[in-house]
């Protein structure tokens, strides 16, 4: 809970005549839940990362791990009505006071809610405003902002060079025939089924949807320890895996109804398992993760196929991969979203706040990079930190 008192700011009337606008700093507000999810029915922009769903999840999960946030929500009202939300948090990095979205590292887009109904920019300049006002930050740090967004337009000017990336997803709106395999190659189907075939040497395959939620909340803590077995074995690292939340948050979801779950088993063992966020017709893959031991049958590719196969049945028009654009998510992508990252100092020492995240920090994750695998094992601590 933020302890900051409330920053309230009012618009003039030459502004905005005819209106009761009023832009508010808060700290995690149960109250504040309802509007919100009013909110995301009116918002063109909606992102599942920014839903009340999501942040008081995240919100929980944080507290209950003993890693409690200190959320900042920038809040705009028309009157009684909640037009924009922009869930925020402030964590330490050293000395210094970073602002960040709700949910870093798990949040895979950075956004702002806004009536849709509303002028956006405006909106979005005066809460920009506010919080830039906030006198205890030196440094706003905004990740994965997608292209073509307004707060991207606001940003542009503090974009971080070298961020870059995107999140593939496959679009079955642009699909000429209901299947996700008609776009498909007769050579990646012929290897599909090979794989396939193979994979049900070790007995009898089958492609399970789990619908409720204890046992989505079982099969979460199984993609868990596969994602850390693969991990030790690759000498890899995932902020988002790490943090303590991650597990808690999801968990959360599945108790709530917010997510779909799915896995691949071949005989009496799950093969692999994928698990994401349904909301309006939109699906978000956050949890992919498969058996080492058979990993060379491409158990994930496989689940893939299956669960495109049962979209439309799904009421699913837009799977989301999120990013990084792998090779096994293009595979089956018809489209992508440019993101990038954001660095803004706001006092004088959040200059070198910001110097450090954006060169020496991508500077050191290079370095881990190209270190064996047996030092990068041991490193994996200092680069989780880092992070």
């Amino acid at each position: 809970m933020n302890e900051t008192a409330p920053s309230i700011h009012f618009l003039s009337a030459a502004d905005w005549p005819d209106t009761t606008l009023r832009c508010e700093e808060a700290g995690w507000d149960q109250e504040l839940l309802g509007p919100w999810r009013d909110l995301e029915k009116r918002s063109a922009n909606a992102s599942f990362f920014q839903s009340a769903a999501w942040c008081e999840a995240w919100i929980e999960a944080s507290s209950a791990c003993g890693m409690p946030e200190a959320p900042r929500i920038a809040t705009i009202w028309r009157g009684g009505k909640l037009v924009l939300v922009w869930p925020l948090t402030v964590r330490r990095l050293s000395v210094f006071k970073i602002l960040h979205h709700l949910g870093e590292p798990a949040t895979q887009y950075g956004d702002v809610l806004i009536d849709k109904r509303e002028d956006r920019r405006a909106l979005l300049g005066m809460a920009w405003e506010m919080i830039r006002s906030w006198h205890d930050i030196d440094a706003i740090e905004l990740r994965r902002v997608r292209d073509g967004t307004v707060l991207a337009s606001l940003l542009a000017r503090h974009r971080v060079e070298g961020s870059e990336a995107s999140a593939p997803m496959l679009d079955f709106r642009r699909l000429d025939a209901a299947s996700a395999d008609g776009q498909r190659t007769s050579r990646t189907r012929q290897a599909l089924r090979r794989h396939q075939r193979q994979l049900g040497e070790h007995g009898p395959v089958t492609f399970e949807l789990v619908r409720r939620p204890e046992e989505q909340c079982l099969l979460l803590e199984h993609a868990f320890a596969l994602k850390r077995a693969w991990q030790q074995e690759k000498a890899a690292v995932s902020a988002g895996y790490a943090h303590g939340a991650s597990l808690g948050c999801l968990q959360h979801l599945a108790r709530e109804g917010n997510l779909l779950a799915a896995y691949l088993r071949t005989g009496d063992e799950i093969a692999a398992v994928e698990i994401g966020a349904l909301d309006q017709g939109r699906y978000w893959s956050l949890v992919q993760s498969y058996d080492l031991r058979f990993s060379k049958h491409a158990p994930g590719r496989l689940l893939f196929w299956h669960l495109l196969e049962r979209c439309p049945e799904l009421s699913i028009d837009i799977f989301d991969f999120l990013a990084p654009a792998t090779r096994h998510k293009l595979e089956w992508s018809n489209t992508e979203v440019p993101i990038a990252d954001y660095l803004v100092p706001v006092s004088t020492r959040g200059y070198l706040a910001t110097s450090y995240l954006a060169r020496i920090r991508p500077m050191l994750r290079e370095c881990y990079r190209r270190l064996p695998s047996g030092l990068r094992q041991h490193a994996n601590g200092l680069l989780r930190r880092l992070n």
